[in-house]
């Protein structure tokens, strides 16, 4: 089994459409990275706000366009691979050589990995330039006086894990880096497991990335706290409780493990 993960994760860092999200993340990072650098430049240290505040999760319009594809390029990393075997007839060779389950749960594996990876990659990167770019700490959040401190502190009484951001708003972002990146593998794996169902590549890619930002504006109309975005971000006042936020998780989770005896009776029957 170990060589069979290892495979495909060697066969999905060598894919093009791997290398293609990891180049626009990596690129979205750093473009995110050098506005913040032009927006406090000549700036006086004590207005130029901490390393973690520069973060682009910590950044509305940064926030907004990264939350919005996050799904595609989660999907896109190497959701469709089963297609693609199965298309250019490579499929049931590999499967006859492997097993049927070392197949299909070494492609999940990896599937699941690549679309965390793509998530986390742009963040941690765009985390670190932050840190050596801006200070590691910084009063600006009280410069405007009792009006942005007041502010400051409903902030932290309406996130979630506020004792881990007071202890450490450092540790408490790299938490959410983390987070973020285990939905998105679970999201990479249910656009996998469709793929044995719908053998369309379009689809595969795309269906995840509707369904979430539609059901996210759902959400924001009916002021229903189940928005999956709503959990990826760190210093998000829409974030839903504690139950809501393990019911969220649990749920996409769920979504991605549970067709597994489907998919896998669907592998056995193809070869």
């Amino acid at each position: 089994m170990r060589k069979a993960i290892k495979f495909q994760i060697i066969n999905a860092f060598n894919s093009t459409g791997f290398l293609r999200v990891c180049l626009i993340g990596v690129v979205f990072s750093i473009f995110c990275f050098i506005i913040n650098c032009i927006s406090s430049y000549n700036a006086d240290i004590i207005s130029v706000q901490a390393s973690y505040m520069q973060f682009l999760a910590n950044s509305d319009w940064q926030t907004l366009i990264f939350g919005m594809v996050m799904p595609l390029l989660a999907c896109a990393a190497y959701s469709d691979s089963y297609l693609a075997d199965y298309n250019n007839n490579y499929f049931p060779i590999c499967a006859v050589r492997m097993g049927a389950k070392k197949y299909y749960f070494s492609k999940l594996i990896a599937v699941f990995f690549c679309g965390a990876f793509v998530i986390f990659l742009p963040q941690i990167i765009n985390y670190l330039l932050c840190m050596i770019a801006f200070p590691f700490e910084s009063t600006n959040q009280y410069t405007l006086g009792l009006i942005q401190a007041d502010t400051y502190g409903v902030i932290l009484d309406l996130i979630l894990f506020k004792r881990l951001y007071i202890f450490s708003p450092h540790l408490y972002f790299l938490l959410y880096i983390f987070i973020s990146s285990l939905i998105a593998g679970a999201i990479a794996v249910i656009a996998y497991q469709l793929s044995y169902f719908v053998k369309n590549k379009i689809f595969v890619l795309s269906i995840m990335f509707i369904f979430i930002n539609l059901f996210s504006v759902f959400c924001d109309v009916r002021n229903i706290k189940l928005d999956v975005l709503d959990c990826i971000f760190g210093l998000d006042i829409s974030t839903p409780s504690y139950p809501y936020f393990i019911i969220i998780i649990a749920s996409y989770f769920l979504m991605a493990f549970a067709p597994i005896p489907f998919a896998l009776k669907k592998v056995k029957n193809t070869i």
